[in-house]
């Protein structure tokens, strides 16, 4: 008993992401991103600064502790009781200072024994996050001084700065410790950070409201141009997108246009080529409609090689015919490209009068070749052979029986004239049309022939006019100066 293969899930595609919520996304994170780091940065900057002028003030207080200290004598000095506080220190809250000089203690306030004050450095002040027996955040700097002559803080310290300046001997050092309460300073800090991360909140909040109702906003020229593209299709290919305003929709709505046009023109190249196809075949199928029925209902004898070669005739006309517009249409539309190089044209005038010379003949035409110097153009072969060939057949088509057909060729004109008694001047604007022919007497002639040729010209930037004198008709084909040379 053989398992059923498993077929594997399908996986469901992914919706792709809207492009309102990309730009959405992206803006509101570069904008939060932006918000929180120059939050951070300015409150970091703030609490730097207040920090500093916190240790500024401490600083100025300390120094002017050590100033009472250092200048006062034994005659004007004022005694500090044990435990008491200086005068200009005693409304200022939670405050501990603490004197020593030379290792003897000379004043200090209640409990500042029991902060653990740093060591001192002899050459700058030092800083320090303290807290005393009661919890309390202090900041705290201690800070070096010299003692000055006559300094007696207590008697064994008097006895002893007496002898060392005796001895010739520096001063004792001192050192001072003053400790405030910091809860103040860490106070504002804290209301500042939530102000911040307040402004950061909001500004989130802000963001996320705002930035979809913008980006949908902006986004409006894009969406009102969806809605004009849903109203463009082959029904009306002549519609083009208008102008948005908007600067950066002007190149898509200027390249959407350009591809409209090319589409448009080849729309109608497509309905012409299908138009002629439709309106020429007609003729040549009822022929061939008209031919088999009458040989199936009044059977005439004729020889099946006859009636296959008159079949075959119409064939080949409808050949022709497909074949020409098929060509027509490729040159109009660039699909058959200029590929310049060097053509003698001398060489491929003689080559198409001999392809041509049975048609001239049975006409009882007579051509006129050119003679002299080789003539060498710069063109593409195939596309000059197209040129010339279609002018040399129409010449051959239209000419009265037994005239001449006169070519002639130089270093920068090709022409050949034959005769056109019919023509008159109001023509020669209908000639290079699709499907123009004057007469019935054109045989197999597509009336493509000027048509074919003018395209051919116009796809190299050669130039096709088409003159009448005196009952003589002129097509001239020239390049100005620029496409060919005349080579001995």
């Amino acid at each position: 008993m053989s398992a059923e293969p498993i077929e594997p899930a399908l996986v469901p595609p992914r919706r792709p992401l809207s492009l309102r919520l990309r730009i959405a996304l992206s803006v509101a994170v570069a904008i939060v991103l932006t918000l929180a780091v120059t939050t951070l940065a300015i409150d970091s900057l703030v609490d730097t600064e207040v920090a500093q002028r916190a240790d500024a003030n401490l600083l100025e207080r300390a120094q002017a502790l050590s100033d009472m200290v250092r200048y006062q004598r034994d005659g004007n000095r004022t005694e500090f009781p044990p435990g008491s506080m200086p005068q200009f220190l005693a409304d200022d809250g939670i405050v501990y200072f603490s004197i020593n000089c030379a290792g003897h203690p000379v004043a200090a306030s209640h409990d500042a024994e029991h902060l653990a004050w740093p060591s001192v450095d002899p050459k700058q002040p030092v800083y320090a996050d303290l807290s005393d027996p009661r919890g309390t955040e202090l900041r705290a700097i201690v800070m070096p001084f010299t003692a000055q002559p006559g300094l007696s803080w207590g008697a064994e310290l008097g006895a002893r700065q007496t002898a060392m300046l005796a001895a010739g001997l520096s001063p004792p050092a001192c050192r001072l410790g003053l400790a405030v309460d910091h809860s103040e300073v860490a106070n504002f800090q804290h209301t500042m950070d939530a102000i911040f991360v307040g402004s950061i909140l909001l500004a989130i909040a802000v963001v996320v409201v705002l930035v979809p109702v913008l980006v949908a906003r902006g986004l409006r020229p894009l969406a009102r141009l969806a809605e004009e593209m849903r109203g463009i299709g082959p029904a009306t290919p002549e519609r083009r997108l208008a102008a948005t305003g908007a600067y950066e929709l002007r190149p898509l709505t200027e390249r959407f246009n350009e591809v409209l046009a090319r589409m448009q023109d080849g729309l109608q190249r497509e309905r012409q080529f299908a138009s002629g196809v439709a309106h020429e075949l007609r003729t040549p199928l009822a022929e061939l409609r008209t031919l088999v029925e009458v040989e199936l209902r009044y059977p005439g004898g004729r020889e099946p090689r006859a009636l296959l070669a008159d079949i075959g005739a119409i064939g080949a006309e409808m050949e022709r015919l497909v074949g020409a517009l098929l060509l027509l249409t490729r040159i109009e539309a660039g699909i058959e490209p200029a590929q310049r190089q060097s053509v003698d044209l001398t060489r491929l005038t003689r080559k198409l009068l001999e392809r041509s010379a049975a048609d001239a003949a049975a006409r009882q035409l007579v051509l006129e070749a050119p003679t002299g110097d080789t003539v060498i153009w710069t063109a593409d072969p195939a596309l000059i052979e197209v040129l010339l060939g279609n002018l040399l057949g129409n010449a051959i088509a239209y000419a009265p029986t037994g005239s001449r057909i006169v070519l002639q060729c130089s270093g920068s004109d090709w022409s050949i004239r034959n005769e056109a008694p019919r023509l008159v001047p109001a023509d020669l604007a209908l000639m290079q049309r699709r499907f123009w022919r004057q007469g019935e007497d054109a045989g197999v002639h597509t009336g493509l022939g000027l048509a074919l040729a003018t395209a051919a010209a116009e796809a190299q930037g050669l130039r096709l006019a088409l003159s009448l004198h005196d009952g003589w008709l002129l097509a001239c084909v020239s390049h100005g100066g620029t496409a060919g040379d005349s080579a001995n």
